[in-house]
């Protein structure tokens, strides 16, 4: 049984930023819980990779105040980071003249809760920024930006990890024993008295059993379910799916920054809107539609009518699209804790429960989530602190840094001969030699590989051909130079291998 000090459920943008903020400390041992073979395979890694200002959310509210501080701090942090980051501000616009009562609505909002950089702009500045007539005016924010929002997690993980965080993918949380009822432990054991943790490792089907003095939820759409295994059942969830296009990079120049419409109050989401993303492709959506109690909250399908509305509501805001572009469509799902018949947000919940002792939770994190993340996670820091000085009987294992060192020596890097510069992916023009760096990169945090988890670290399969040259590329060059198997290599998630079998020996 490993025993952390803080043990994080859930690897995605949040809980790896609470998990870098935690392990600067290096006397706290820190372990993250992750049911998928790799980190960004969720809600994370499926969204616009917009830096939102915070002028859409409601003064006073965590969604407000976090949004904010993370869009101020961003470009500091990617450059810690080595992330790639554009600031290209935001255009909301008017469609009808009496839109524009609501822009100044919003405008009030946003300076209600300190974001700079707002204005309201006329027709003919709107069209010089936007490059066409694209309405009344708008409200241009000058604070937002875009990213890529698998590398920022990603980079997110393996600073943790350098850290000593130990990251433990594949295996899903199944069982939470709250303090007090915890009895695997005798009574003067260290930890004793703390959660007992059970999870099921998806590799070995085996189940498999952690302690820690304090737990932080941090599961995303799951996170409800979370709460209910240590007794809190005040949350639910609601799923709420947003469809995409992605079009490829033939015309990029021709939309430079992110476009908006006025966002719908009653709406899931900010309205369908553009974003030229960090790499050149144009991406479109996402749409807003709630999904069933029948269906699975991770219901990722694409949907022909709402592909066919986000064609419509593109070239409503930006006639120039040409949909033939189109490469690929995918979706993304919002853990909304406002249903739909309430509409709009719920706020952030980031709270240490009053009816569990050390354990953190994290509700409700949708858009502005992965803005926020850092100050998320300095928050959550905070109450780390704060609960491990309240804690005295724990004060030996909290000084000691002992296991620190222990977990540290289990994440070196495991590297291969570095490979050459053979161009595997034409489309993104990507490299022998930067493959096998991300295969590197994916043993380094625990993960387990994947060609998604490629995918995410270096855009193999991204490109106009959707891996249909590149794949095979990938894989002989992973089987000749790093041992794998071809037959026990997952495409994305488990149970998607990538062949059956061998055609002949």
């Amino acid at each position: 049984m490993k025993q952390f000090d803080v043990l994080i459920i859930g690897a995605g943008v949040v809980g790896n930023a609470i998990a870098r903020e935690i392990s600067k400390k290096n006397t706290v041992t820190v372990g993250v819980l992750e049911k998928e073979p790799d980190t960004a395979f969720g809600i994370s890694g499926r969204n616009s990779g917009v830096l939102h200002a915070g002028f859409n959310n409601k003064p006073g509210s965590f969604m407000a105040k976090l949004c904010v501080q993370g869009s101020e701090g961003f470009e500091k942090e990617a450059a810690e980071l080595k992330l790639p980051f554009k600031k290209t501000g935001k255009l909301i616009t008017a469609g009808f003249e009496e839109d524009l009562a609501r822009l100044q609505k919003l405008k009030e909002q946003g300076e209600a809760n300190g974001v700079k950089e707002l204005r309201i702009i006329g027709r003919e500045e709107l069209e010089t920024l936007a490059g066409y007539d694209a309405g009344f005016g708008a409200l241009w924010s000058g604070m937002t930006g875009i990213f890529d929002p698998f590398q920022y997690t990603i980079a997110l993980a393996e600073a943790a990890a350098e850290q000593g965080t130990e990251y433990l993918f594949g295996r899903q949380v199944v069982e939470i024993a709250p303090k007090g009822k915890s009895q695997a432990a005798p009574s003067n054991a260290a930890g004793s008295g703390s959660f007992l943790v059970t999870a099921e490792n998806h590799s070995t089907g085996e189940r498999e059993q952690y302690r820690t003095e304090i737990l932080i939820n941090s599961a995303g759409l799951f996170a409800d379910e979370i709460c209910r295994m240590v007794g809190i059942n005040d949350y639910k969830i609601h799923p709420c799916r947003g469809e995409y296009h992605i079009l490829e990079k033939r015309q990029p120049w021709l939309l430079e920054l992110p476009i908006y419409p006025i966002p719908n109050e009653k709406d899931g989401g900010l309205g369908v809107h553009l974003t030229p993303a960090i790499h050149g492709n144009i991406l479109i959506g996402p749409s807003a539609e709630y999904l069933t109690a029948e269906q699975e909250r991770e219901e990722y399908s694409t949907t022909r009518d709402v592909m066919v509305r986000l064609n419509e509501e593109g070239v409503a805001l930006f006639p120039e699209l040409n949909i033939g572009d189109c490469i690929h469509s995918f979706s993304g799902i919002r853990p909304k804790l406002a249903s739909e018949a309430e509409g709009g947000y719920a706020d952030f919940v980031i709270e240490e429960s009053k009816r569990v002792p050390g354990f953190i939770q994290l509700v409700g994190i949708e858009s502005p989530g992965m803005t926020a993340s850092i100050p998320i996670a300095r928050m959550v820091a905070q109450m780390t602190e704060e609960i491990r000085v309240r804690n005295k009987s724990c004060e030996a294992q909290w000084q000691g840094s002992e296991s620190k060192s222990a977990q540290t020596g289990l994440l070196q890097a495991v590297s291969g001969e570095p490979g050459d510069e053979k161009m595997l992916c034409r489309c993104e023009g990507i490299t022998e030699r930067a493959v096998l760096e991300a295969y590197d990169r994916i043993l380094y945090i625990g993960a387990i590989p994947t060609v998604k988890g490629l995918k995410n670290r270096t855009r193999v399969t991204m490109g106009n051909c959707q891996g249909s040259f590149c794949t095979i590329n990938i894989i002989e060059v992973l089987e000749k130079k790093r041992n794998v198997d071809p037959l026990a290599l997952l495409w994305n998630g488990f149970g998607s291998l990538m062949f059956e079998g061998r055609v002949k020996e």
